[in-house]
């Protein structure tokens, strides 16, 4: 399936330029190359347009100057007149016509334009080359494929790619708000903050039937995601329910020129009992983003590497949100900005981990399991566990985020925390504290500093992740007698206690009890004692297959 069309009627002019005009027929009542992507949150490529062109598979890069086509090969540049679209290539030495020259003409491929067509299967389709405008939380969110507003789609042994936004979209729909955030902006000069307007588009989506029995519990899994130019899996509210595993996801957000607070491997609002496994997620911006309601949320057994700037993030959400046996790789692991209510545990971390707070921003919390919302609260920051992770630090370049360092101004669960409440006008400027124990800490990287029970080796470890023809290898360095040795814990539901904002217990989907039982590779570990890490035997290995 493809959102494109073949052009082959290019004229070669000089200097490596061709020359096509299309009939704007062809587009019907959406032309891409006449619209611009648009939307909250987009804050880079405003200039830029839907359409896209692309020469053997290869999408070419739009310019807004035509000055520029002549000094850079593989780019565009597009007039849209009355009757004709009138498109300007440098092809360098390609002949288009004698190549395959495609652009994009349609939003999308597979996607119901009314909502609720529930439970269609989609399996082994190529869908790739199409239009998709920008999909922010607060937008109708499309993609090449997806649900939209349904509930129980199976997506998988697909092959996503070459959107020129989203890849799979189980996001919400046109009717709960379109970007009412920029629209005020632009119309009236003034608007409530966009945060203001994602809490309308929640109960607006509430009203409108968002509920277990009418919106979600989708299955993605198994599919290859590459080349989108905003995210690979986007999601808000739709994405609730859902489990999404064993896809790769790679290339993600390259385009230089499209940015926002939306661009991701995996990027979800609202992700209320969604789990997250063994997803392979690689040359992104950012590998999972899980923003707001992150609730009941499990993500396990992922690998991400080659993340520009964190592979895991948690903002503005008040748990629960359960997080093990990862494999991350980049030189910023983790990134919390007001992510509470979270228990991470028997990770291994190659890069840095900051600690951040929003307290300025009161977001929602459900009754467990349920799209109800239970109440507001802001997100200062703290209510983390960490317990029997490894960190190798050998991608850290800034001290200041080494192991837990960042972590340092919370106060753990000993003290009373009665102490630390500071009502003002405006929000609780409070720091939850944190907990910690079994973890092990290499490459000189740090403990948190009231920490106990925890293991400091003196010597280097690090991990490194090749593709190779049958998938992706982790070769990994490591002292085994000294991750044998950590004072690790037994990790389950009792243990983990409940959440301070949303009062809620770590506990499975089903509401059935969690306990820690499998590694990364599903083999048993030792329940009372595991290993610290995410593998259950350690040892020095040299290509060993992970995905």
């Amino acid at each position: 399936l493809k959102g494109s069309e073949v052009v082959n009627t290019w004229k070669k002019q000089k200097n490596g330029l061709w020359v096509a005009e299309v009939d704007n027929a062809i587009f019907g009542d959406f032309n891409p190359f006449a619209i611009n992507l648009y939307g909250d949150w987009l804050s880079r490529g405003k200039q830029l347009h839907l359409g896209e062109v692309y020469l053997d598979g290869r999408t070419l890069i739009e310019t807004v100057d035509s000055k520029e086509l002549t000094e850079k090969v593989n780019t565009w540049y597009v007039e849209v007149l009355d009757e004709s679209t009138v498109i300007t290539a440098n092809f360098g030495a390609k002949n288009p016509n004698k190549s395959l020259a495609e652009i994009n003409v349609r939003p999308t491929c597979f996607f119901p334009k009314t909502t609720g067509v529930d439970y269609i299967n989609v399996k082994g389709l190529h869908i790739s080359q199409a239009a998709t405008q920008w999909s922010p939380p607060t937008g109708e969110q499309i993609g090449l494929i997806g649900p939209n507003w349904s509930k129980g789609w199976v997506i998988e042994n697909c092959t996503v790619s070459q959107s020129k936004c989203v890849g799979i979209c189980l996001g919400k729909s046109r009717a709960s708000g379109q970007n009412m955030w920029s629209l005020y902006r632009k119309k009236f000069g003034y608007t409530k903050s966009g945060f203001n307007r994602e809490i309308e588009a929640i109960f607006k989506g509430y009203y409108l039937g968002w509920s277990k029995e009418n919106v979600g519990s989708h299955l993605v899994q198994n599919n290859e995601i590459f080349e989108c130019g905003q995210a690979g899996i986007v999601g808000h509210m739709g994405s609730a329910f859902s489990t999404i595993r064993n896809n790769e996801i790679r290339d993600i957000n390259r385009n230089a020129q499209i940015g926002g607070a939306e661009t991701a491997g995996i990027k979800l609002h609202a992700a209320i009992d969604v789990v997250l496994e063994h997803n392979c997620i690689v040359n992104t911006t950012m590998g999972i983003w899980l923003d707001w309601q992150a609730q009941g949320t499990q993500v396990f057994n992922n690998i991400i590497a080659e993340s520009d700037k964190q592979d895991l993030f948690f903002e503005v959400t008040h748990g629960p949100t359960l997080v093990y046996n990862n494999i991350l790789l980049s030189e910023l692991s983790m990134l919390f900005r007001g992510g509470q209510g979270i228990a991470l545990f028997n990770n291994m971390l190659s890069g840095g981990v900051k600690a951040g707070a929003s307290p300025e921003r009161y977001t929602p919390y459900h009754f467990p399991h349920s799209t109800k919302v239970k109440g507001l609260f802001n997100n200062p920051g703290g209510d983390v566990r960490f317990y029997n992770n490894v960190f190798l630090g050998d991608e850290i370049k800034d001290e200041k985020l080494s192991g837990l360092v960042s972590y340092n101004r919370f106060p753990v669960f000993s003290e009373k925390l009665s102490d630390s409440v500071r009502v003002t006008p405006h929000y609780l400027k409070f720091l939850f504290p944190i907990w910690t124990g079994g973890n092990v800490y290499f490459n000189n990287t740090k403990p948190y500093d009231k920490e106990v029970d925890f293991l400091k080796v003196s010597e280097d470890a690090s991990a490194t992740l090749d593709k190779r023809d049958d998938g992706y290898y982790l070769t990994f360095t490591i002292n085994k007698n000294a991750v044998e040795s950590a004072k690790t814990l037994s990790v389950e539901t009792e243990m983990l206690g409940q959440t301070f904002i949303s009062e809620a217990i770590f506990e499975n989907p089903d509401s059935s009890p969690f306990r820690y039982t499998k590694d990364f590779f599903g083999k048993p570990v030792m329940v009372q004692k595991p290993l610290a890490g995410p593998f259950s035997d350690v040892k020095n290995t040299v290509g060993i297959k992970v995905f």
